[in-house]
């Protein structure tokens, strides 16, 4: 059934399976869906990403990699708490001994909450405090960080069983995918490098950029390594959402 599996090399439809986090048996996500064909073309949860070309893109306010509780949710007084909140799931999905991810991962999410000061006016911040939507709601409109990211190959690779190959971590942008490596955050190991060799040279919309683990000691985000799109993650967007139910974000208190 290998030929059930999603496939990003597919003619009729290609699809791409992340499987993300502290996940020590990708094969078993893999093989559901190897028993389920005919799904719907893209999907997210709290362990793996379904993308496909045509795909819009993963950012902090879609559904599905968040379970947020009613419990939480009643402590929530601000856009911040609801970040906090993201932003510890978010790390607590890499291994913590994967200081070179979590570090990446902190300066990402920094950066992008930075970026809303540094564009506030552009993104309709004003003396009014009573709009619904503030402009610091744009943050959730960030493309959502995969770490530990586990990318399957197609039975091209391997027809015998699911392989996966592995990146330190995964943005799914509109119609592109980005994988990071960060120089030092995991053993060149040669079966791996086999793997991660065939992904880059066979992925049709994948990008890898390669982060020297020096350029994570700077305070800053090394934004010059990415798209623009990383920075300017709103543009093209008409309002922003968050990753919870609209009826709570529509009610809760303005920070």
């Amino acid at each position: 059934m290998i030929q059930e599996y999603p496939d990003f090399l597919s003619q009729d439809r290609p699809q791409t399976l992340i499987v993300y986090g502290i996940v020590t048996n990708p094969e078993t996500i893999a093989n559901g869906f190897g028993q389920r064909p005919g799904e719907r073309p893209a999907e997210l949860t709290n362990r793996y990403a379904l993308v496909s070309p045509v795909s819009l893109g993963l950012r902090l306010s879609s559904p599905g990699w968040i379970d947020i509780s009613f419990q939480q949710m009643s402590q929530v007084k601000s856009t911040g708490d609801i970040f906090d909140l993201c932003r510890e799931r978010i790390i607590n999905r890499s291994s913590p001994f994967s200081k070179l991810i979590r570090l990446f991962l902190e300066r990402y999410l920094e950066f992008a909450r930075a970026q809303l000061e540094v564009h506030k006016h552009e993104l309709g911040a004003g003396p009014s405090d009573n709009e619904i939507f503030d402009y610091r709601d744009w943050v959730f409109s960030a493309w959502l960080p995969l770490p530990q990211a586990q990318i399957l190959l197609p039975p091209a690779f391997d027809a015998r069983q699911p392989s996966f190959a592995e990146l330190d971590i995964a943005f799914s942008l509109s119609a592109q995918l980005i994988g990071v490596k960060i120089d030092g955050a995991s053993t060149p190991i040669k079966s791996r490098q086999k793997k991660l060799n065939y992904l880059i040279e066979h992925h049709p919309h994948l990008t890898v950029v390669h982060v020297p683990k020096n350029r994570l000691r700077d305070e800053t985000f090394i934004q010059d390594l990415f798209p623009e799109s990383i920075a300017r993650f709103w543009q093209g967007l008409s309002l922003p959402q968050g990753p919870c139910p609209p009826e709570i974000l529509l009610n809760r208190l303005a920070p």
